[in-house]
């Protein structure tokens, strides 16, 4: 009866060559590991950067809306230009008149982001009926 090979195997200690991980395998994986990293690292930062450029935009708009309402609120007889600051954001407030009962107005608001000017623009139109 033959032996089989799986009882055949010797058993010891692997030769050296085949022991474990080389020192140069192990600084390839560390390379490969550390590009990873700070490519997520990267698009963290990114992200971080974006998002808070759309609080910014939201804050605006609210801000713009805000105003618009408040012209509306006041009825087409006390729809008035306006101006102000708040919270780092300037808005102003535009009223033209298009005929005898209708109103244009519009609202600027502008903010200064990372040493860039931006500015959001809402405008609507106002009638005395």
């Amino acid at each position: 009866m033959g032996t089989s090979p799986v009882t055949d195997r010797k058993r010891g200690p692997k030769p050296a060559r085949e022991a474990g991980v080389t020192l140069v395998e192990l600084m390839v994986a560390l390379v490969v590991i550390t590009i990873g990293i700070l490519a997520l690292s990267a698009a963290q930062t990114r992200s971080s950067v974006h998002v808070y450029a759309a609080g910014r935009n939201t804050r605006a708009l609210e801000l713009a809306q805000e105003r618009l309402e408040t012209v509306r609120a006041g009825g087409f007889a006390a729809a008035v230009r306006d101006s102000g600051t708040t919270d780092g954001f300037a808005w102003l407030v535009g009223v033209d008149s298009l005929s005898v009962d209708l109103r244009h107005v519009l609202v600027t608001v502008s903010w200064t982001e990372h040493a860039v000017p931006q500015t959001l623009r809402l405008d609507d139109l106002l009638s005395d009926r």
